[in-house]
């Protein structure tokens, strides 16, 4: 089993950009999500009550020595370990996206008789989006802003969490604003 080019992650350790590629990808799942806040009146208003989840990303993954070196999935396995808990933020490329700033949130590694010299397993990662500082806020991390949100901010612009992004109306949505 050689899928490896199907998926593989990035990301920095120390001044170096490392490469993760798999011994097998067996099943990518994408997960792009909104939360409906249904408190919102229904009309027009609706798409403002629309929020973008962080996107997550799963890779079923197969490690094993034979198609490498003896302790190749044990370090493979150790290396996940550590971008998970260092928090380190990856870039997970697939055959249909690629994913910037994710974070590894969970390991699930299960090594069986199929699989006696390495391991089978799901990693988890989720789309890490710093809060804007807005009026001196720090920027811990949270849901994506509401990119579909025409309100004037604090400086008087249209921009989305004053990210100095300026949002272009569509027709529809000039008729609506006025």
């Amino acid at each position: 089993m050689n899928a490896s080019s199907s998926a593989y992650i990035t990301c920095m350790i120390g001044d170096m950009v490392c490469a993760y590629h798999f011994t097998g990808v067996t099943a990518i799942e994408h997960n792009l999500t909104l939360d409906l806040d249904i408190d919102s009146s229904q009309g027009t208003d609706i798409v403002n009550g629309a929020r973008n989840q962080s996107d997550q990303v799963s890779l079923s993954v197969v490690e094993t020595d034979v198609e490498h070196s003896p302790g190749w999935s044990a370090r493979m396995l150790e290396a996940m370990a550590a971008i998970k808990k260092k928090r380190i933020l990856c870039k997970v490329v697939t055959s249909m996206a690629a994913y910037e700033n994710m974070l590894l949130t969970e390991i699930a590694a299960t090594q069986d008789e199929e699989n006696q010299f390495g391991w089978s397993g799901t990693l988890s990662f989720t789309e890490f989006i710093p809060v804007p500082a807005v009026n001196g806020g720090g920027g811990s991390g949270g849901k994506k802003t509401n990119t579909n949100s025409s309100e004037k901010c604090h400086n008087g612009c249209t921009c989305c969490q004053c990210n100095k992004q300026v949002q272009v109306l569509t027709p529809f949505q000039q008729m609506l604003k006025s």
